[in-house]
């Protein structure tokens, strides 16, 4: 049986320290007992989901959307994709698939209900910041004799 490959999300960060990846799930969710491969210009790793944290709490499954760490066996760099394997599946017969009947009329369909107008932030006023002198200003005023 080929092993199919679906795209999961991508590496944002790499905690060396501790063997640890940062995943950005955008495509598909994942849970411990999956097979993922982490494949980059550099890198080419498989292994099987052991652990999975989502803000230091451990789950066993993340959906897309969520930010996790995964331990990793080996290095992984940043914007490395990540995939999950998976045999693929093959029908062996499916019975073809019977037409509508015509006497059966399909419902109307709703117009979508309109969404509520968003309301405006109000603009973030920055304290205002002095201005750094100049480097010029500051070597002369190191360079100026003491008075005693």
């Amino acid at each position: 049986m080929p092993l199919e490959r679906k795209k999961v999300g991508e590496v944002f960060h790499f905690y060396g320290k501790i063997g640890v990846a940062a995943i950005r799930l955008t495509d598909d969710g994942i849970a411990i007992g999956d097979t993922v491969q982490i494949q980059g210009p550099s890198t080419n790793l498989e292994q099987t989901v052991e652990t999975l944290q989502i803000e230091h709490t451990d789950v066993s499954r993340a959906d897309p959307g969520q930010e996790v760490g995964m331990k990793v066996r080996e290095r992984v760099r940043e914007k490395d994709f990540v995939y999950k394997l998976g045999s693929m599946e093959v029908p062996l017969r499916e019975p073809p698939a019977k037409a509508p009947s015509p006497k059966k009329a399909a419902p109307p369909k709703k117009a979508p209900a309109k969404k509520a107008p968003r309301k405006k932030k109000a603009p973030v006023r920055r304290k205002a910041s002095r201005a750094p002198r100049s480097k010029a200003r500051r070597a002369s005023r190191r360079s100026r004799p003491r008075s005693r």
